[in-house]
């Protein structure tokens, strides 16, 4: 409520005062001067008509007033102002141009990557992979490094100085053969200076150029003339190496091998 509404609402409570009064006393405004000669009939007829709040008059005027008279009870005399439009700051309706705007929901967090399926570790390099050929022998602890040719069963001349792989020997057996003197001469010292060990290691080259691994299990010496053990098939894939011993070299040393992955 401003100042000019202020005082015209009380200007106009100070005419209907004035006007009670001058109805009351019998003073009219035509003659100032002259009163009434009965009792005051209007101010009874208020009195009695009306319940208002008793108030303190500055012209001692005993009675009431109208209850829509006292300032500020009627409704058409209250402030408009609708509570829950009221600003914090300074009481007055929000313009809704300035009101703050909504926050805005937060975005979802991203997700955490997931990890990283490990990588399978690469397979353990064998030491024998080194080795590549076709029809080769290498028994590295003796140094022995040779190719390897074919002897048919049916050949008759004697081998030469070279190392064979005999065709009469039984399925699952590379049957390998040379003289003591050449080619499998380390062979033949290994056996006599004791230096021949079960687990020494075979590298072969078939003629594909596969290569296998083959580890001694065990040896023996046998005559010529029964070479059965040496020259039989095997239950798993199996290598026999063959030369002369004896003080004449008429006896046979036969080496047996198994094939292992390492």
């Amino acid at each position: 409520m401003n100042g000019h509404a202020l005082g015209e609402r009380t200007g106009w409570v100070l005419a209907a005062t004035l006007l009670a009064f001058g109805t009351v006393t019998g003073v009219s405004a035509d003659h100032p001067g002259s009163r009434p000669a009965g009792p005051p009939a209007a101010a009874t007829s208020v009195a009695a008509t009306d319940t208002g709040t008793p108030i303190s008059s500055p012209f001692n005027l005993a009675g009431t007033v109208p209850a829509w008279l006292t300032f500020g009870t009627h409704p058409s005399l209250a402030d408009p102002v609708d509570p829950s439009l009221a600003d914090p700051v300074v009481g007055w309706p929000s313009s809704p141009s300035i009101r703050p705007a909504p926050p805005k929901p937060a975005a979802p967090k991203p997700a955490p990557p997931k990890p990283a399926a490990p990588k399978p570790a690469p397979a353990p390099r064998l030491w024998w992979s080194i080795y590549h050929g076709t029809n080769h022998v290498w028994m590295p602890t003796l140094g022995i490094n040779r190719p390897v040719y074919f002897f048919p069963c049916s050949r008759s001349q004697s081998p030469d100085n070279y190392v064979y792989r005999w065709g009469c020997a039984g399925t699952n057996n590379v049957y390998l053969l040379g003289h003591a003197y050449g080619v499998f001469k380390a062979l033949y010292n290994a056996y006599y200076n004791g230096r021949l060990r079960i687990g020494m290691p075979v590298v072969y080259a078939d003629g594909y150029g596969r290569v296998h691994l083959y580890r001694v299990t065990t040896w023996r010496v046998v005559s010529p003339a029964d070479p059965t053990w040496a020259m039989a098939s095997q239950r798993v894939p199996s290598m026999t190496l063959q030369t002369c011993v004896g003080s004449t070299g008429t006896l046979r040393l036969v080496v047996r091998l198994v094939e292992v992955m390492a």
